[in-house]
């Protein structure tokens, strides 16, 4: 064979094969419209179904459970651990709703507060806010819930600040030691209240001084937030005082080392009240940022004027991360 036939057959094979040789071709980079709409859908599991949460949310709000015992301990607890709805209302603004704010940082606690049906506030400091699991429901559902660093319990708002004693729980009159040791529940380094402390152990004994000093919201003494009778006390006081009883009660809970990065967790919705203007969106924007933070819970309506039994309410339309 000639070596130019040669060529010519090395050639025409060479063609053949490159025919059949399947072509690698790179995928074309998605836009900026694909990209944001995918962000738009990236979202993480739900912690629990929407209906499961609103159930429990109505079943705890109606719940008369005054014995809260200690998962393990058997030792009894305030309320708060295993009835009534634990709530943190917040404005919205370029930070995330959990973390500390600015006054909480100079008190070193953070405001709470805990509705139920037999605690008859109609509003709250704010539109929309959080709501903290609590240990027995969390417990019951294999799911994380807060049980350390609740200090002091108060009939009504307080208007904490930092010139009260004692992360917000001390009378600002009242300079007293913390109270160290006999340590026995799992927030026993924590609980503490300044009615007990100054020998006021009755729901007469408080009243007596409520209106010793004119009823000042600002000069309450604080129930320490283990004591169940403290917390009994608390409620028969918000139901005497009719002028406060549209007032929330006010709880502190110690801000962690983290000041609050850590809450996420224990959050089992957000809601906002409807007779409120601009709570609906507050909420929506919370979700979006818990979302960005690993966790989907849903937006609850919070109505003071249903029925108790339907107290909070779910609505679809209401959620801006899919559950």
């Amino acid at each position: 064979m000639s070596a130019n036939k040669f060529i010519i057959c090395l050639t025409s094979l060479l063609l053949v094969a490159c025919v059949h040789q399947p072509l690698s071709v790179e995928p074309p980079a998605p836009s900026s419209n694909e990209m944001a709409v995918a962000g738009e859908h990236r979202t993480h599991k739900a912690v629990q179904p929407p209906d499961v949460i609103l159930a429990a949310m109505n079943r705890n709000y109606n719940e008369s459970q005054n014995n809260c015992l200690e998962r393990g301990s058997n030792l009894p607890r305030g309320h708060y651990y295993c009835s009534g709805v634990l709530v943190r209302t917040v404005n919205d603004g370029n930070f995330d709703p959990w973390m500390s704010s600015p006054n909480a940082i100079a008190i070193g606690a953070t405001s709470y507060a805990w509705i139920r049906k037999d605690v008859r506030n109609t509003t709250l400091f704010h539109p929309a806010g959080f709501v903290l699991r609590n240990k027995a429901e969390a417990i019951a559902d294999s799911l994380p819930g807060l049980e350390t660093g609740f200090i002091c319990l108060y009939p009504f708002d307080a208007g904490t600040g930092p010139d009260q004693t004692h992360q917000g729980c001390g009378r600002r009159a009242l300079r007293v030691a913390y109270p160290q040791g006999n340590e026995r529940h799992n927030n026993s380094a924590y609980a503490w209240g300044s009615c007990e402390k100054t020998g006021i152990t009755t729901v007469a004994q408080w009243d007596a001084h409520f209106e010793s000093v004119a009823q000042n919201r600002g000069r309450q003494c604080s129930w320490n937030v283990d004591s169940q009778a403290g917390w009994n006390a608390m409620i028969a006081s918000h139901a005497k005082y009719l002028v406060h009883t549209s007032i929330w009660n006010e709880i502190m809970l110690n801000n962690p080392a983290d000041n609050g990065a850590g809450l996420p967790k224990y959050i089992a919705a957000f809601f906002y009240d409807v007779s409120r203007p601009g709570g609906k969106l507050i909420a929506q924007t919370f979700q979006r940022k818990l979302n960005t933070a690993g966790y989907v819970v849903p937006i609850l309506k919070l109505n003071f004027l249903a029925a108790d039994a339907n107290r909070f309410a779910y609505d679809p339309a209401d959620q801006v991360v899919p559950q």
